[in-house]
This record gives C-alpha cells, sequence and structure tokens, in this order.
C-alpha cells in the first residue's frame, strides 16, 4: 500500500478508536491529530470536516465486517451453519457498534443522512447476495424446496427478521403494508413449515 492510501487509512483507524472511546462529539480532530502524531491539516487534507471522516469511517467498517462476514461464512461446512452465521454476525456487530452509530448520526449535520442511506443500500445488496447464496446452497444440499423463491425469502428474511430495511415508520405506512402484503405467504410458510425439509 502506498504512502498516499496508508495516511488516510491510517486517519480513519485512529478516528474510529476514539469516536468508539469518547463518542462523537467529544471526538475533535485535535484528538485525531494528536492521537495519529500528524498536523489537522493533514486530516483536512483528506477529510473536510469532522463529519466527513465520521462517515469515511462508517463506510470502512460496514466493509471490514461485510468482508469478515464473507470470509467466515466460506470458511463454515453445511447450509444451517452458515444461516446461524449469517443471522447472529450483524447481532453481534450491533451490540458492539450500535450506540456509536447512533451517537454519530444523532449529532452529523441533516444534508450527510443521504450518504449513510447510500452506504446502508449498498451494504443491503451485498448481504442480500450472500443470503441468497447461503439459501441456494440449503437447495444444492437438499434441504430447501426446490421451488422456493431464494431471492424473495431472502428480502423478507433481511427486511422483518433483520430490520436490514429502515423505512418502516409510521409515515410510510402505505410501503409497510404493501410490503405485509406481498411477504406474508412466505413468512407464514415459514412459521408454520419452516424452510427446511424435515423427515429425509
Amino acid at each position: 500500500m502506498n504512502q498516499a492510501k496508508e495516511k488516510p487509512q491510517m486517519i480513519i483507524e485512529i478516528a474510529a478508536k476514539l469516536f468508539a472511546r469518547y463518542g462523537y462529539n467529544k471526538t475533535s480532530l485535535d484528538d485525531v491529530a494528536t492521537e495519529a502524531q500528524i498536523a489537522k491539516g493533514t486530516i483536512y487534507y483528506y477529510f473536510h470536516s469532522k463529519e466527513e471522516l465520521y462517515m469515511s469511517v462508517i463506510g470502512c467498517k460496514a466493509k471490514e465486517f461485510i468482508d469478515s462476514l464473507i470470509e467466515k461464512i466460506a470458511a463454515i461446512d453445511g447450509f444451517e451453519n452458515k444461516l446461524k452465521e449469517f443471522l447472529f454476525a450483524p447481532i453481534r456487530m450491533i451490540n458492539e457498534k450500535m450506540p456509536v452509530l447512533l451517537d454519530g448520526l444523532s449529532n452529523i449535520p441533516y444534508t450527510y443522512r443521504e450518504r449513510f442511506e447510500g452506504f446502508r443500500n449498498e451494504n443491503r445488496v451485498l448481504m442480500l447476495k450472500l443470503l441468497v447464496d447461503i439459501l441456494d446452497k440449503g437447495k444444492q444440499e437438499g434441504l430447501l424446496s426446490m421451488d422456493l423463491s431464494t431471492d424473495r425469502l431472502a428480502e423478507a428474511m433481511n427486511d422483518w427478521f433483520l430490520m436490514g430495511d429502515r423505512n418502516f415508520l409510521v409515515e410510510d405506512i402505505e410501503s409497510t403494508i404493501k410490503r405485509i402484503e406481498r411477504d406474508h405467504e412466505i413468512l407464514i410458510n415459514m412459521i408454520l413449515y419452516g424452510i427446511i425439509k424435515r423427515g429425509m
């Protein structure tokens, strides 16, 4: 890695630790510069503001999480074990990172929310692809019905069980009702029969 890539990455890593330790409001760019042993102007060279740095931290950490999850799942044998890891890993990550995430998001200017939503959408696409791959593995192992729509099931699991779509809000009730109507059959079948074929 050349120095042009190393320095911003080093700043992001140090900022991530400080945001986690002290919170968004109590962490200043002076703190980051002191910890990184660089001039504050160096931070501004790569990041225009504290908010910009924070958003870069979120993007970097989200990528690290998904890369790590893909690697872990690839190393696990069997559909059920892969699915369990997929379902539990985000919960573990949320428990560890949610206070820092919420602290920052409640304090950054509203103009950055659109960028954050962009991160969420990119990560949702990656998580859905990973989940579809896992469900397809279940089909290959003969554990899932071959006529099961893995794309639809992945979306329903992500949106309803993992709360992967933040749009379940009172002001968005019409969209929520449409999604309930779309997914109710697949969710009811999961509750009644599960997704794994039994008695083989």
